[in-house]
């Protein structure tokens, strides 16, 4: 026989019978790392599942246990998705305990790992908004949105901005959310003028409002708003026809009396005035201010008894509820009391009101007056000289 060709053939068959074994051991290795992953997966997959379970029955402290075994056999390289979603439930389990600081520990750490987890955002928000931290609770906020292309969540942005105290983007925001519910949201649309009108931008606001000025739910509201406009830009009759409208709809809105008589007052009509005054009085919160200005109607109609009645019940609300009096009251009970001949008491008003450095130059005058009434002519000299020395 060829030694040659024996010598090739038994090297051969010496390199087969020499890598037999090794083939052999490599696929063992293979399968006994492919049984452990299996083995893992499953281990993985029971503690996620009961993981879940003890968070659907609000046991935290079990979930918390279960999460961070599944950890030990999630790889944040091969399975990122599963280790984010760890995270982010551990965070959620942080915020349900207020640990705060923990869960944005925990949603940094997801979002390290996976940046698009819109949900982590949408936690984030959730944290700064309990933590008070608007900036960036509407930041999150935003990528959500921008992640989910979930616009209907503008009117939360909204909420945050103006919670926030920025009325201008609140605006912006809420007509973002308006543009996704359509014309046929009428709430939307009515909100939409509310922005406008906390934004100064009365008429807009009047035009948005005057969309729903007859419609049977929003109808008294609207007629109410756009009476609030119509008096900031000054426009007393308008806002009067509008308030006079919303009552006829059955509107009771807290400031309807007060608000209409502030237009008869500014419109010197002193009895619209003073009967919207005395039903605020009665019925709305604004005891204090519906008083003053009822006294001044009732004053302006020459009622003087009926309008130092009214200033006596002022100062004495003051003195019971410790409130600040304005003293303008004292000012006007003496003007009413020196037109009734109470020529003693308007002294002693004027005299408390010069005491409290109130319009010193008219007070001073109007007391010379009174004096002069009295014949004190030196009193009323030197007031009269008091009065010029105040005047600008």
């Amino acid at each position: 026989m060829n030694m040659k060709k024996i010598f090739a053939v038994g090297l051969a068959a010496g390199l087969l019978m020499t890598a037999a074994p090794v083939m052999a051991e490599e696929t063992a290795q293979t399968e006994a790392v492919v049984q452990q992953s299996a083995v893992d997966a499953q281990k993985l997959d029971a503690c996620y599942t009961l993981a879940l379970n003890a968070i659907n029955a609000e046991d935290y402290a079990t979930a918390k246990e279960y999460l961070n075994i599944c950890f030990v056999y999630c790889d944040p390289q091969t399975n990122a998705a599963m280790y984010a979603d760890l995270l982010l439930k551990q965070a959620c389990i942080d915020v349900i305990e207020e640990k705060n600081d923990m869960a944005l520990l925990n949603l940094d750490a997801a979002l390290r790992v996976q940046p698009e987890l819109a949900d982590a955002y949408l936690v984030r928000t959730q944290v700064y908004t309990a933590l008070g931290e608007m900036d960036p609770a509407i930041e999150n906020l935003e990528k959500y949105i921008d992640l989910t292309k979930d616009a209907s969540l503008y009117e939360t942005v909204a909420a945050l901005h103006e919670a926030n105290g920025n009325m201008a983007a609140a605006q912006d925001a809420y007509d973002k959310f308006a543009a996704t519910v359509g014309e046929d949201n009428q709430e939307a649309g009515f909100q939409a003028g509310l922005y406008r009108m906390e934004n100064g931008k009365y008429e807009e606001a009047i035009e948005a409002f005057q969309a729903y000025a007859e419609d049977e739910t929003f109808g008294a509201g609207a007629q109410y708003n756009i009476g609030v406009c119509k008096m900031n830009m000054g426009d007393y009759a308008g806002a009067f026809a509008a308030f006079t409208a919303c009552e006829e709809k059955g509107g009771t809105y807290d400031g309807l009396y007060y608000n209409r008589g502030i237009c008869s007052l500014m419109s010197e009509d002193w009895a619209k005035g003073g009967e919207d005054f005395t039903k605020s009085i009665e019925t709305e919160s604004f005891g204090y201010d519906a008083r003053y200005n009822l006294g001044i109607c009732k004053m302006q109609q020459e009622e003087y008894e009926a309008a130092v009645t009214v200033f006596d019940e002022l100062i004495a609300l003051a003195e019971t509820e410790e409130a600040t009096l304005n003293d303008a009251v004292y000012y006007f009970r003496a003007v009413c009391n020196a037109a009734l001949g109470n020529l003693e008491e308007a002294i002693q008003d004027y005299t408390t009101c010069i005491e409290h450095g109130y319009e010193l130059a008219q007070t001073y005058y109007q007391r010379a007056q009174v004096y002069a009434a009295m014949g004190d002519t030196e009193k009323q000299t030197s007031d009269l000289e008091s009065s010029l020395k105040y005047t600008k």
